[in-house]
C-alpha cells in the first residue's frame, strides 16, 4: 500500500461518514460542499453517474475544489481507467468504484491515487487484499445482506474494513454503526 492510499484510508476513517453528490450541477455541488464543512464533515464523493454529463460532472468536482479547498473530493461510481483519468484531472483527491475492476485497480496504483473499489463476497475480498487494500466498499450493501452479512464477514477478515453504501438511511445506519468492520457510512441520504 503507498502512503497516500494509507493517508486517505485514515482520513476517511477519521470522518466516519462519506455523503455523496449526486448533482451536475457544479452551483448545488459548492453549496453543498460549504454545507457539509460548515456541519464538521471535510469529505464527499461526486458520483459518475450519467455519460452525457461527465463534463458537467468534472466542473462540479474543479468548483468544489477551487471554492470549499478545506473538502477532500472522491470521484464515485469509477469503472473504468477512462473515468479514473478525467476525475484525477478534474482535481479529485481519491475514487470510489461499485466493484472490483483489475483495469481500474492497476491503473490507480501506478498513478498512487487512493482508491476504494466494490466487493461483495469473501473472494472479492481476497482479491482485493492480494492488491494491498485493507478499506473497502461494500456495495450494495442491503441488498447483500446487509448488517448481518458483514458481522459474518469480520471473523475470517478481521484486517478489512469497510465503507458501506447502497440502501443505508436514517433507519438501519445504527445498525451498521454497532459492527467492527464498518468505520465509513456512506450514501446520498448523508447529503440531504
Amino acid at each position: 500500500m503507498h502512503k497516500y492510499q494509507k493517508e486517505c484510508d485514515d482520513f476517511l476513517i477519521s470522518q466516519k461518514v462519506l455523503p455523496v453528490c449526486t448533482f451536475t450541477e457544479k452551483d448545488k455541488a459548492v453549496e453543498l460542499a460549504r454545507s457539509l464543512v460548515q456541519k464538521g464533515v471535510l469529505v464527499m464523493e461526486i458520483a459518475y453517474r450519467n455519460e452525457n454529463l461527465y463534463s458537467d460532472i468534472d466542473d462540479c468536482i474543479r468548483e468544489v475544489k477551487k471554492q470549499v479547498p478545506q473538502i477532500r473530493v472522491g470521484a464515485a461510481t469509477v469503472t473504468n481507467p477512462k473515468i479514473a483519468l478525467r476525475a484525477k484531472k478534474s482535481g479529485a483527491d481519491f475514487l470510489v468504484s461499485p466493484g472490483f475492476n483489475p483495469k481500474t485497480v492497476r491503473w490507480a496504483k501506478l498513478r498512487k491515487m487512493p482508491f476504494y473499489p466494490g466487493v461483495v463476497t469473501p473472494s472479492e475480498i481476497e482479491v482485493a487484499r492480494q492488491y494491498g487494500f485493507s478499506l473497502l466498499k461494500f456495495f450494495p450493501a442491503e441488498a447483500s445482506g446487509g448488517a448481518v452479512m458483514l458481522k459474518n464477514l469480520a471473523s475470517p477478515f478481521p484486517e478489512v474494513r469497510f465503507i458501506v453504501s447502497g440502501g443505508i438511511n436514517e433507519q438501519n445506519e445504527e445498525a451498521y454503526r454497532a459492527l467492527s468492520n464498518v468505520s465509513v457510512i456512506s450514501g446520498t441520504y448523508l447529503s440531504k
